[in-house]
């Protein structure tokens, strides 16, 4: 499952980087510095991969229509601020907070988290906006990398007794985790397949849904014999926001501030002003100096 996300976000970035040679054509440029940066807000259910799991780790384990559909999912809130680079690639710092838990009704296990907490860089690339189609909606593949922080806690479900924490802070005399302590923080790489919509150019509603590995067999507090997957699956929905930053101005008197008023009607009280200090004098007519150094030259 590792080689397959890492070959994934391997053809990912190149593909991201490819599209400058073709970096005149109709969409297909930079936004300037202070241009199109976006803020947004989303929330959904997550569910658990890993070992202290019933689902078998299927992508989908049942459907809707089945009670294990809905066991051990929790609320998730999240966020990003980024900048779109190009119309169709935008880069952003993506955070995720919400608690994760599963269980293993063969083993009689059952483990539960405190609120996790995911920040990753991530990019994301509008294909339909790079097939240069005119259209609100959007269709993106997303992938990130970053950290995710955890405390877990593993329990016997006959008995109720708790058989290991992560990280550990206290044990009983048997050796027994009794108290998990602090958070752990882990290499994380989420993998995920987005949808959005402009009712206008500003506002944007999308929907989300995808998985995060997390490179650590300890996010159930169970170490597995053997190898294994483990991460969270999130399915969010969102609304983002664009906006622009004041453009700074250089030195360049091209630019200057007091020059801006040259390109005024001739109405306000501020072209009046430059009027009478620039040459054009009244209605236009330039002015002559009545120096008698300038009157040999008339």
């Amino acid at each position: 499952m590792f080689k397959t996300i890492r070959r994934v976000a391997v053809v990912f970035l190149l593909f991201t980087l490819s599209y400058t040679a073709d970096s005149q054509e109709d969409n297909y440029y930079f936004y300037n510095d202070y241009e199109s940066w976006e803020g947004g807000l989303s929330f959904g259910v997550n569910s658990f991969y890993g070992d202290v799991n019933d689902n078998t780790n299927k992508i989908f384990p049942a459907t809707p229509f089945q009670r294990s559909f809905y066991k051990d999912r929790h609320f998730v809130a999240g966020g990003y601020f980024g900048k779109r680079m190009t119309p169709f690639w935008t880069l952003a710092l993506d955070f995720k907070f919400g608690r994760v838990s599963g269980t293993n009704k063969y083993e009689n296990l059952t483990f539960r988290t405190s609120w996790n907490t995911e920040v990753v860089i991530s990019n994301s690339l509008d294909v339909l906006s790079m097939a240069n189609l005119s259209t609100n909606w959007s269709l993106y593949p997303k992938i990130g990398v970053g950290i995710y922080a955890f405390r877990s806690t593993l329990r016997n479900t006959a008995t109720n007794d708790v058989v290991n924490c992560f990280p550990t802070a206290k044990c009983a005399d048997d050796g027994t985790a009794i108290k998990a302590a602090g958070y752990r923080c882990a290499f994380a790489l989420p993998v995920a397949l987005g949808v959005g919509f402009r009712p206008i150019p500003e506002l944007r509603v999308f929907f989300e849904t995808g998985i995060t590995w997390v490179a650590n067999d300890y996010l159930d507090a169970y170490a597995s014999p053997k190898p294994s997957f483990e991460g969270v699956w999130n399915t969010m929905i969102g609304v983002s926001y664009q906006f622009d930053f004041i453009p700074r101005r250089g030195a360049n008197p091209r630019y200057a501030t007091a020059n801006d008023a040259l390109k005024d009607d001739g109405v306000t009280r501020k072209y009046k002003k430059m009027r009478n200090r620039s040459n054009l004098g009244n209605g236009g007519h330039p002015q002559y100096s009545k120096s008698s150094a300038m009157k040999k030259h008339k």
